[in-house]
């Protein structure tokens, strides 16, 4: 009986570690990629964000478009200031490239300015947001 019970635990014990799921991705090895930072606007003339963006490392950020600038600082190792410039619209205005896209959750980026294609700052920023996706 005691071998019986001892060949059911290492049974239990084998299934248990081979059938282990990490549906988070967070115990596998970081996997490098692209990420996008998306803008949610309430207006359709929109001609510069300025923004901060924060989290994780990040090795690089490109305009989505050839139509679109960025200028872009590193403020810290952990936050990046930019502004991007041109015929804005709601969507994809940068790409990320990071050495781990598992933790797209851990970027957090805040609209801090937006101007017209005239130039004029916006009075308010009600409705601007910025969510970063895979």
């Amino acid at each position: 009986m005691r071998r019986v019970c001892m060949l059911f635990a290492l049974a239990v014990l084998f299934f248990g570690v081979a059938c282990a799921d990490d549906s988070t991705g967070t115990g596998g090895p970081p996997q490098a990629g692209t990420l996008i930072l998306r803008l949610t606007t309430p207006h359709a003339d929109d001609g510069a964000v300025l923004f901060e963006l924060s989290g994780p490392p990040i090795d690089s950020v490109v305009a989505v478009s050839a139509s679109l600038r960025l200028f872009m600082r590193r403020a810290s190792d952990s936050t990046i200031v930019a502004a991007v410039v041109g015929d804005i619209a709601d969507g994809a205005v940068v790409t990320l490239r990071v050495p781990d896209v598992g933790a797209a959750a851990g970027y957090t980026a805040r609209v801090l300015d937006v101007a017209d294609r005239q130039n004029a700052l916006r009075a308010s920023l009600t409705g601007y947001a910025l969510t970063v996706v895979p």
